[in-house]
């Protein structure tokens, strides 16, 4: 699978169910999923001007991990940019007391 993102859970004993969870939400388009269409990322910010495409991909992240994985809050996100094309690299860490 050629991925658009990579994904980094530290600190953290339920590290590959998170991950798994992580990349389900990542890897699905919003609104193709029948039972919630919020579920999933709107990947047509990254068409944007790279510094756009970089704040609009940041808060739907914060957004969506925020509703759909409790467990975790983003640390930080970086941008690789190679040959034009922008991959986001999202790390996370456990929540306390969740």
């Amino acid at each position: 699978m050629d991925r658009k993102f990579k994904i980094d859970v530290e600190g953290t004993e339920e590290e590959k169910e998170l991950i798994r969870t992580l990349t389900t939400l990542f890897s699905t388009r919003a609104g193709s999923q029948p039972a919630d269409r919020e579920f999933g990322i709107d990947w047509s910010c990254m068409d944007e001007l790279p510094e756009v495409a970089e704040s609009l991909f940041a808060l739907e992240a914060y957004r969506k991990v925020e509703r759909y994985e409790p467990r975790v809050e983003i640390k930080d996100i970086k941008f690789e940019n190679t040959q034009g094309v922008l991959l986001p690299c999202i790390y996370f860490v456990r929540k306390e007391n969740v």
